[in-house]
């Protein structure tokens, strides 16, 4: 089949999944199933040969990172519900002046949001960020900063698992994906939230107070929601250093296995078995019940992994269904038409990324699955692109803060449970992961210029 068949294909294919998830409301995990055999038996790959292609993508997504982020999605779960978010919010909170405290309220989210579901992770913390903002500088400077914080890091460090599937779908090792992901967000984290605040915040016709903030908000509901989230009370947090163990443990051991394998050629045995993503991500889950143990009982820790399981049904089927499309792609030929029209059209392959996941972000909402469609459709013609497979992903990554407005779950976390309106969600959820995507993008170009 020509690639300009195969890529009119990809198009369809790409539309019909944003179609399903939008109009017909289907679950994305379907609609890529379906996306996947519509996009083999177009290109004719074959019938039994599209299915062979659909369940060994998913079943070595599976191999690759099943056990990885299901541990994941558990040390998340614990680390809120043992009350650990609290105690690194507060700890943080003590090392900043007042003026900067919004700084510290981002921090506070780009550490926890590394383990912890972006919503998690704000509704334990959004009350303070309103208690702040009736003390300090305004709601939206500490709504903004969460944004900040929980957003970059969230799409850009595994263990979550967006960033963790990118990696595993690109070959990339999960220490590399951990090292250029912080080398990027972490400065993409702090240049956007003080750009936030210089060119948006500190223009007195920005932030309308009776048109941003909704007048019949509740704040009863938004501390019960915080409660809800922890099994703890403020008396029996965890300490600080408690609370940042399970975090450090796993991201430490697979940064030894990366470093090791950097410095010396090779890994020992002993090295790679405990910088192994699921062995790390086991003990960090260990770790994480062990703290947990001095603040819960073990009822209460098992209905938290038992709560977490919940969500890492959802997240495990949506990865695996992209793994499947994936493989599919491949079989189709997609890595040659994609290298061919390279060839023709001059568009650097690091905005190509970024552009393909954040128009599918923009159209149907979901990050994780702009993140791992977009990386599907590239994965195959990377080794011909001429650029580092860790530069697509992280363009990838990037591209999915672009243009999260109304069909995005985050949006309304965002501004309901804070007490915003449409219009403050537009001028705090959308706007400040706009900056993220495109200081984040500029950084990722600078990084070209050495990997």
């Amino acid at each position: 089949m020509s690639s300009t068949l195969i890529m009119i294909n990809l198009l369809v294919t790409i539309a019909l999944v944003i179609f399903l998830i939008l109009k017909v409301k289907l679950n994305p995990v379907i609609s890529l199933v379906l996306g996947s055999l519509y996009m083999g038996i177009a290109s004719k790959v074959g019938l039994t040969q599209t299915v062979t292609a659909i369940t060994g993508g998913f079943g070595s997504l599976m191999t690759g990172i099943g056990l990885s982020v299901g541990f994941g999605v558990m040390l998340g779960q614990l680390v809120a519900d043992c009350g650990g978010v609290q105690s690194i919010a507060n700890a943080i909170l003590k090392m900043f002046s007042k003026d900067k405290a919004h700084y510290a309220m981002g921090s506070t989210g780009f550490i926890v949001s590394i383990p912890v579901f972006y919503d998690v992770g704000y509704v334990i913390l959004v009350p303070i960020a309103r208690a702040l903002g009736k003390a300090g500088k305004g709601l939206p400077y500490f709504v903004g900063a969460l944004v900040a914080g929980l957003g970059i890091a969230h799409t850009f460090i595994p263990p979550t698992p967006g960033p963790l599937t990118g990696a595993q779908l690109l070959g990339i090792d999960l220490g590399t994906t951990i090292l250029w992901g912080t080398v990027v967000g972490l400065p993409t984290f702090l240049i956007a939230l003080w750009a936030y605040g210089k060119f948006f915040l500190e223009n007195p016709k920005f932030w309308n107070k009776d048109v941003d903030e909704d007048p019949n908000f509740s704040e009863r509901d938004t501390v019960q929601k915080a409660k809800d989230a922890t099994v703890v009370s403020e008396g029996k947090l965890p300490s600080f250093g408690g609370a940042m163990l399970p975090i450090l443990v796993p991201i430490v051991l697979i940064l030894m296995g990366t470093a090791t394998k950097a410095v010396t050629g090779s890994t020992p045995d002993i090295i790679a078995f405990f910088s192994d993503k699921s062995i790390a991500m086991l003990l960090g889950v260990f770790t994480a019940i062990l703290v947990a143990r001095s603040t819960m009982s073990m009822e209460q820790i098992q209905k938290s992994i038992n709560k977490s399981l919940n969500d890492a049904g959802v997240v495990l089927l949506i990865t695996g269904a992209g793994g499947a499309l994936g493989n599919v792609l491949t079989a189709s030929g997609v890595g040659n038409a994609i290298s061919e029209l390279m060839a023709h059209v001059s568009i650097h392959p690091i905005l190509l990324a970024w552009l393909i996941a954040s128009l599918i972000k923009i159209a149907q909402g979901s990050g994780t699955v702009a993140m791992i469609t977009a990386i599907s459709i590239l994965a195959p013609s990377v080794p011909s692109l001429g650029v580092a497979p860790i530069l697509i992903a992280l363009a990838a990554f990037s591209g999915t803060l672009c243009g999260g407005h109304l069909n995005d779950s985050g949006f309304w976390v965002t501004a309901k449970i804070a007490g915003l309106t449409t219009s403050g969600g537009l001028k705090t959820y959308t706007l400040v992961c706009a900056l993220l995507s495109v200081i984040s993008l500029v950084f990722i170009f600078l990084l070209s210029l050495v990997l």
